[in-house]
């Protein structure tokens, strides 16, 4: 297996250079650390700055991405692709290839995101390893700037590893440089579990050493235990995962965002926003962000009408039973963040009445497209837009539904995850009606409450594909599920874990390695 250790990219983000104090020029001025001798590196704060930026960087990247200002992808900006994946979205284009992944296509050499999936987060985990090896080599710096320097860069290995364990199960584990090229490929893969415990105790170190504070670009405590009690709970951890959410929620550093659902996904609302646990952070131009060239211009995700069906009306009910339903008024007296979230005809796409948005005229044949990501200050996109939304990978609405999902499934329902659920439906312009928790209330019931919320509430921010897999539902939901163009999805049970690139396999059987093997079924 061949894990390619390109050096550490040092492209400008603005969560690394924000909290550091540095401007762009001051980074684009560097010298590549690839060419930079490693004699005459690790001896200054700038240094390790520079390195810094590196790592944040990748959490900006996406597919096909050579340089940071291409963001494309499943990855930071582009996050939304995994939906496509789901029954929430539909990709309209077969670039990366997510088509092929969701309508049973899948093989070891399928490549796009079944490769890059794999490729980028490891090119990640070389530039933390490379960081967390050699900053201590840097002594004018204090120890407690040392330890918060790993801390963060452990906490953002522990977000590759754990979404390698999500995609492609056990998976080679290396905490250290590894040398030469395609010396990675002498290792085997190593068993899921072991993989989770590196990853937990990265997590563990990070929450030791990171500030208690609000995010402001920079890996926080709250952040470290909020991404920990996602893995507890993602390997059925359910009493630890809701003890760890519990000690988010009693620290209070973060609370859900009263200035509108809709601003917690486009600039000025993200800025120190006390909702953002974590995110991909874009300043224009030198690193922006895809989502009006891709969302807007290309089209590129298209709701389905799965999800637009799945927003209840304003009584609480869904569409089915619901008197408040209108058919010739589908979109009114609905849980407002459908329209927080999703364009459909007639709304508009820009500032006018001339952006009205026409699914015939556009050729979206499933009649819909996010509004979440979008700036309608933005429009008319194009290839050239240059947009500066962040990327939230984890917010406080995520922390309240991960903990009435764990406290019911360790002890079924009671007041306070009924609380923490209810938290989240009576942000200020949703106001959804709150749950009353009974003793009639089921563990079954409240099971199914919780995961529509999850739907609802983070729709179109890469996480139902997710949701899917760890509930045991991906297939049964998946092969009920058709595309806008009359394609059906087809989910083979092989494909709840991809394959690794096919590439590395052989490089690893050239280098006569036999430990490294392709994933069962492919």
């Amino acid at each position: 297996m061949k894990i390619k250790l390109k050096k550490t990219y040092l492209y400008f983000c603005l969560a690394a250079t924000t909290a550091l104090g540095s401007c762009a020029k001051d980074f684009l001025d560097k010298n590549p650390t690839d060419k930079i001798p490693e004699s005459t590196f690790w001896k200054t704060q700038a240094d390790a700055d520079l390195a810094l930026s590196g790592v944040y960087e990748f959490l900006c990247r996406g597919y096909n991405s050579t340089s940071s200002s291409n963001a494309r992808g499943g990855w930071g900006g582009a996050s939304m692709f995994w939906d496509g994946l789901s029954d929430d979205a539909f990709i309209s284009s077969t670039s990366n290839n997510f088509n092929t992944i969701s309508r049973g296509g899948l093989t070891s050499t399928t490549g796009g995101m079944q490769a890059e999936g794999y490729e980028i987060s490891y090119q990640a985990i070389a530039a933390c390893n490379k960081l967390i090896a050699n900053i201590d080599r840097i002594t004018s710096m204090s120890q407690q700037d040392r330890d918060r320097y790993k801390a963060e860069t452990r906490f953002i290995r522990a977000h590759y590893y754990f979404l390698l364990t999500n995609l492609y199960g056990d998976v080679p584990l290396t905490l250290e440089p590894l040398g030469l090229d395609n010396a990675s490929a002498r290792l085997g893969r190593t068993e899921k579990s072991k993989v989770l415990e590196a990853v937990l105790a990265d997590l563990d170190y990070a929450i030791e050493k990171l500030p208690n504070t609000a995010y402001k670009g920079h890996a926080v405590r709250g952040a470290a235990l909020g991404y920990k009690a996602k893995v507890l709970l993602t390997n059925k951890k359910w009493a630890e995962a809701a003890a760890v959410a519990k000690m988010v929620m009693d620290e209070n550093k973060f609370s859900i965002y009263q200035g509108g659902y809709r601003d917690l996904f486009r600039k000025p609302g993200q800025n120190s926003n006390p909702e953002i646990m974590f995110s991909a952070r874009f300043l224009p131009p030198n690193m922006y962000s895809p989502a009006d060239m891709m969302y807007s211009y290309l089209m590129t995700v298209q709701p389905l009408g799965y999800l637009v069906d799945s927003y209840y009306c304003i009584d609480g009910k869904d569409i089915n039973t619901s008197a408040k339903y209108d058919a010739k008024n589908p979109y009114e007296n609905r849980d407002p963040r459908l329209k927080a979230s999703i364009i459909y005809q007639g709304v508009w796409r820009g500032t006018t009445a001339s952006s009205a948005f026409d699914p015939v005229a556009a050729d979206v044949k499933g009649g819909f497209l996010p509004r979440k990501y979008i700036n309608e200050a933005k429009w008319p996109t194009s290839y050239a837009t240059q947009s500066d939304q962040d990327w939230v990978f984890l917010r406080y609405a995520d922390i309240l539904l991960m903990y009435a999902e764990a406290k019911n499934e360790s002890a079924g329902p009671e007041q306070t995850a009924v609380d923490a659920l209810n938290q989240v439906r009576s942000r200020a312009d949703v106001k959804m009606p709150l749950l009353q928790f009974s003793s009639g209330l089921t563990k079954e019931e409240f099971r199914d409450i919780i995961r529509h919320e999850r739907r609802v509430e983070l729709a179109l921010e890469g996480q139902r594909y997710f949701d899917l897999k760890r509930w045991g539902l991906i297939k049964q939901v998946m092969d009920k599920t058709k595309d806008p163009d009359g394609a059906m999805r087809l989910f083979a049970e092989r494909d709840t874990l991809w394959p690794v690139p096919q590439s590395e396999v052989d490089i690893a059987k050239s280098l006569g390695n036999d430990k490294f093997t392709q994933t069962k079924g492919f």
